[in-house]
């Protein structure tokens, strides 16, 4: 006989109303799982379709002066991972470098005369680099409500219009705009939003050319003579941190906390062990790439000028995006730090953050 309440609803015994419960909450995760899966598989097939392509794009937010003047960079892409991002505008920042040859990292200020080069990085296999997108959609799918708000077009291709609500108050995950290429699954336009009605970042490709011939030698890059190189070969021998402490005059210091399945994994050294020493941590989690690399802080010369103005503990860095890579760049008393990866940003500046003297541990 079924039990009446006193509205002459069906009363649900307390272990039914659980057992309904638990299964609403494993549809629900069954149902971001498949979106999750169903979302990663597109941007992996979009990036393996494609081969190359040659881009001008437009970034807002980058100037810490001036954050409405844009920042005008010209991209070149070939697969796999291969890209050369150089700065073309302002004329007073112009030749500022990021290069990723798909096993070495170079970034050059030429202002400051200031390059890092990190080698020996290993290229992720196509299963790697599809559980890195599955984690990372998975990400978005919890912390973000994706709304389509139609179609449109950027660079002369058709894009498909996302507004990014955030489900929750976490720090930096902000609302968000998106407009991905209907075919190849890549952003061609960003809006990051700080406030209500207000950009804290943007990005738009002014003009890409997928297929595009990329000349040779592109994605090489050698620093002029007279410049401060910090260079760090990942494939190098191993030392432990305090082996690390006792060659170097800075704290070398770690994060307080990682993502689950990172772990400190090697440290290397590397630069000119008198003039310019740096101590690199490798912190990655087979595709989902992270390193944090520590150098001597001499000031300003040590911390770009270009980048998003962000808190950093209990200071402030620069916020950098790099197509596909993430750069935080800080300083912590007498140790400059730059951390570089392919996790989402929010999780980026949630790691240095938690960057001190004490060992990291793994996630739960």
């Amino acid at each position: 006989m079924n039990r009446m309440g006193t509205s002459g609803v069906v009363s649900m015994p307390r272990a039914s109303k659980f057992a309904l419960g638990a299964a609403c909450a494993l549809l629900l995760t069954s149902c971001l799982s498949l979106k999750a899966h169903v979302m990663a598989r597109a941007v992996t097939n979009g990036l393996y379709s494609i081969e190359s392509y040659r881009a001008r794009v437009t970034e807002s937010g980058l100037l810490r002066r001036a954050p409405g003047v844009p920042v005008v960079k010209s991209i070149l892409y070939e697969r796999p991972w291969k890209v050369r991002a150089e700065v073309v505008s302002p004329e007073e920042h112009a030749g500022e470098l990021f290069v990723y040859d798909g096993a070495t990292i170079s970034v050059w200020w030429p202002r400051t005369r200031v390059g890092l080069r990190i080698r020996g990085l290993e290229t992720p296999g196509r299963r790697e680099v599809a559980g890195a997108m599955l984690q990372g959609s998975s990400w978005i799918l919890g912390h973000y409500d994706l709304l389509g708000e139609g179609h449109g077009r950027i660079a002369a291709r058709d894009v498909d219009h996302w507004r990014c609500v955030p489900l929750d108050d976490q720090h930096f995950v902000q609302p968000y705009q998106a407009w991905m290429d209907a075919e190849k699954s890549i952003p061609l336009k960003l809006s990051i939003e700080d406030a209500p009605a207000r950009e804290w970042y943007g990005m738009e490709f002014e003009s890409i050319e997928f297929g595009a011939a990329i000349p040779p030698g592109a994605f090489q890059f050698g620093f002029p003579a007279e410049a401060t190189v910090f260079d760090c070969d990942l494939s190098g021998p191993a030392i432990t941190v305090p082996e690390a402490q006792g060659i170097v005059d800075f704290p070398v210091l770690q994060p307080d906390q990682l993502p689950a399945g990172h772990f400190l994994r090697k440290v290397v050294m590397g630069g000119d062990p008198e003039a310019a020493p740096i101590v690199v941590l490798l912190m990655s989690n087979g595709a989902r790439w992270l390193s944090l690399s520590e150098t001597q802080n001499a000031g300003p010369a040590t911390v770009p000028e270009v980048g998003i103005q962000v808190p950093v503990g209990n200071g402030e860095g620069l916020l950098n995006f790099a197509f596909g890579f993430t750069l935080v760049s800080w300083s912590v008393d007498n140790t400059a730090l730059t951390l570089i990866g392919n996790l989402p940003y929010p999780e980026m500046l949630a790691i240095a953050a938690t960057v001190g003297s004490t060992p990291p541990r793994k996630a739960k």
